[in-house]
């Protein structure tokens, strides 16, 4: 199989994966409240975000570096500036308390202590000088 194939099967499992969760999460989650019992819906659905990793995971091992640059670079700058423009939005139009604005800066907290981590990972196995 050529590189080319290989890398839109991955690009395409990536993809189908995540639309495949977004289905199983929207027919488990509902709308608004928790559900019933998410000492079992909890667990299947970090199951299924899991998979999601590894299809995505598959498909960088795919990419080159110029492809893993341009994505490292397009989620770093356009993702924090999109979060910050989102979280600005929403506490001028909701409230800084209102339950959107604090869902929001949670996610926005999630996102850097995900990031802070990886990185530190990173940073630790003494990446940064060599790179």
């Amino acid at each position: 199989m050529t590189y080319r194939k290989m890398f839109w099967l991955t690009a395409a499992l990536a993809f189908g994966t995540a639309l495949v969760a977004g289905f199983i999460i929207g027919r488990t989650v509902p709308a608004t409240g928790g559900v019933d019992n998410p000492e079992l819906v909890l667990p299947a659905l970090f199951g299924v975000a899991g998979v999601v990793a590894f299809a995505s995971w598959l498909w960088w091992q795919k990419t080159d570096d110029l492809q893993q640059q341009g994505q490292l670079i397009s989620w770093w700058w356009g993702g924090n500036i999109g979060a910050a423009v989102m979280l600005i939005t929403l506490v001028v139009m909701t409230g800084r308390h209102s339950e959107m604005s604090m869902g929001a800066g949670y996610v926005f907290g999630a996102e850097f202590a995900g990031m802070l981590i990886v990185w530190l990972v990173w940073k630790f196995r003494g990446r940064g000088a060599a790179e």
